[in-house]
C-alpha cells in the first residue's frame, strides 16, 4: 500500500481545496477522503486518483469502448471477460484501466491494481497466499505493464509466464473481469516457450484485445 504520509497529504489537499466548506471539512470533501482510502487500498497509483475520462483526447474508439464498459459494470461482472488494452506508451491504457477500477469502487465492487512484475514477485513470495486471495476475490482486477522488456533471460520469461498464466486462468475460469495493459503490439509474442501456446489458448477463449491508438500524449502538456 502507498505511503500513509502521501495519503494524508492528498486528503489534506482535498479538504483545503473544497469550495463548499472552504477547508473546514464537510460531507463532500470528507466523502472524497474516504474514497482516497479505498483507492490506496486497491493500490491504484496516486498519479491516477484525480484523473478522469471526461474530455479524453486520445483514440476516440478506445475512449468510447472504455466509457461503455464503465456504464454497465454489472454486465462486465456477469460476462467476466479479460480485456487486453494494447497500444504504444502514453495512449491512455493505464489511465483507462484505473478509471474503470475507480468506477467499480464507486459502485461498491472490490478492485485491485498491480503490475505484472509486482504480481509475479508476490506470487513467488513466502506469503503468496495473501495475494492469491486478492486475485481470487477482487471483482475487478488490472495487470499493468505486461511487456517483454521485463524478461532479461529465457528462464525469467518462462518463470513469469508460468505464474502469469495461472493468475489469468484463475480469473478467466471464474469469470472475473480482468484488464491487462501492454505496449506489445503482438500479444502472442509477449511470452515464449511452452507458455506461448497456453497464452494463445487463453486469448482464444477468454481474452478480448482492445487497441489504443494515437500518439504518446506524455510528450505534451497533459498526461494520460
Amino acid at each position: 500500500m502507498i505511503s500513509l504520509t502521501k495519503i494524508n497529504a492528498e486528503k489534506d489537499r482535498v479538504v483545503r481545496g473544497c469550495k463548499r466548506c472552504q477547508g473546514l471539512g464537510c460531507g463532500v470533501c470528507i466523502g472524497y477522503c474516504s474514497f482516497i482510502d479505498k483507492m490506496a487500498e486497491a493500490e491504484i497509483p496516486a498519479d491516477y486518483w484525480f484523473r478522469s475520462m471526461n474530455g479524453f483526447y486520445g483514440d476516440r474508439d478506445f475512449g468510447e469502448t472504455v466509457v461503455a464498459y464503465m456504464d454497465d459494470l454489472s454486465k462486465q461482472l456477469a460476462e467476466g471477460l479479460v480485456y487486453c488494452f494494447v497500444g504504444h506508451r502514453g495512449t491512455g491504457k493505464t489511465m483507462a484501466a484505473c478509471e474503470i477500477l475507480k468506477k467499480a469502487l464507486c459502485r461498491s465492487y472490490t478492485a485491485h491494481y498491480t503490475t505484472m512484475v509486482d504480481a509475479v514477485a508476490r506470487l513467488l513470495a513466502p506469503e503468496s497466499h495473501q495475494f492469491r486471495k486478492i486475485v481470487r476475490q477482487s471483482d475487478f482486477f488490472v495487470i499493468d505493464e505486461v511487456d517483454q522488456r521485463f524478461f532479461p533471460s529465457q528462464g525469467s520469461q518462462e518463470l513469469y509466464g508460468n505464474q502469469f498464466e495461472n493468475m489469468i486462468r484463475t480469473r478467466a475460469q471464474n469469470r472475473l473481469p480482468t484488464i491487462m495493459c501492454t505496449n506489445s503490439e503482438d500479444t502472442d509474442q509477449i511470452f515464449g516457450g511452452e507458455f506461448q501456446k497456453s497464452f494463445e489458448s487463453l486469448k482464444a477463449q477468454f481474452i478480448k484485445v482492445i487497441r489504443a491508438g494515437g500518439k504518446d500524449a506524455r510528450k505534451g502538456k497533459e498526461k494520460l
